[in-house]
């Protein structure tokens, strides 16, 4: 879909096309590309994946069919509905986030949370299939407004350079980006980030423990660990037959093009070179 969108795109510019009808109908329940102006493309011989960013790659309609998802393979249920939980999260903190991004961040987060596993054991659960489809949809239009953050500038490397599904390399990546983003160091409430607050809420949105902000964002990463365990995913590289040497051997390299991504830039804490690589050495 997303090659589909760039062609579209540029075929619009080279031959001087006005309009292009582009009908987008998902057949997996994770990127939201139906609904969004973002087109990633990968450059195999680079090993790197730029994001595309023009109004002029959303699609004039978007068909949403939960009957196409029936059979997608559990573990790409898995991944891919990670990666709309990634989306949701990453839209919900960014330095972008509005209140109708964070409305449909909210309920995009809740939908994953309720039925992404239900829809992980039983592919031919309409009603799961249907809301996970939604939540894809709905995360899709909150990073649409709000961007994302260093979670997907660090994937969109890390899956170009190894080789992982982008849904997965997300997942790997999410409980430490939030840790990270989340920065807490002391005790007093008073000393918590804006950011550590929004992640805490979230938390208390799932009825999660959250008496207090460390709580809550402690008990949102462990709930996604608790997720990634009940549907089989890997959750370090080596896990994904990444040999840890390879990864060693990139961490300056990945971290200055995770720098670069475009995603980056609304991440709710400013990252450096080596809190990136920190990140990486704690999911090899």
């Amino acid at each position: 879909m997303d090659a589909a969108k760039a062609i579209m795109d540029f075929s619009k510019q080279i031959f001087k096309i006005n309009e292009i009808e582009f009908i987008a109908i998902p057949t997996t329940s994770g990127t939201g590309s139906e609904v969004t102006s973002f087109s990633v493309i990968t450059d195999a011989q680079k090993g790197t994946k730029y994001p595309l960013v023009s109004a002029d790659l959303i699609p004039n309609k978007a068909i949403l069919d939960p009957e196409l998802v029936k059979t997608v393979p559990n573990f790409i249920t898995a991944d891919t509905g990670m990666d709309v939980l990634t989306h949701a999260i990453e839209a919900y903190v960014s330095t972008d986030s509005n209140d109708f991004s964070d409305a449909l961040a909210e309920k995009a987060i809740k939908l994953v949370h309720e039925y992404l596993i239900d829809a992980y054991k039983d592919g031919s659960n309409l009603e799961a299939r249907e809301k996970m489809h939604n939540a894809s949809c709905m995360a899709g239009l909150a990073f649409n407004q709000a961007s994302l953050g260093l979670n997907h500038g660090i994937a969109h490397i890390v899956g170009a350079k190894f080789h992982i599904p982008h849904g997965r390399t997300n997942s790997i990546l999410l409980p430490y980006v939030i840790e990270y983003n989340a920065n807490i160091s002391g005790y007093n409430n008073a000393s918590y980030s804006d950011t550590a607050k929004k992640y805490a809420q979230i938390a208390k949105m799932l009825g999660l423990e959250s008496s207090n902000v460390r709580l809550g964002v402690k008990n949102l990463v462990n709930e996604i660990k608790k997720m990634q365990k009940n549907m089989n995913m890997p959750m370090k590289l080596t896990d994904c037959k990444v040999n840890k040497v390879d990864v060693e051997n990139l961490l300056p390299e990945i971290a200055q093009l995770a720098l670069k991504d475009g995603c980056t830039k609304t991440n709710p804490r400013i990252p450096n070179d080596s809190g990136i690589i920190d990140i990486l050495k704690q999911i090899i």
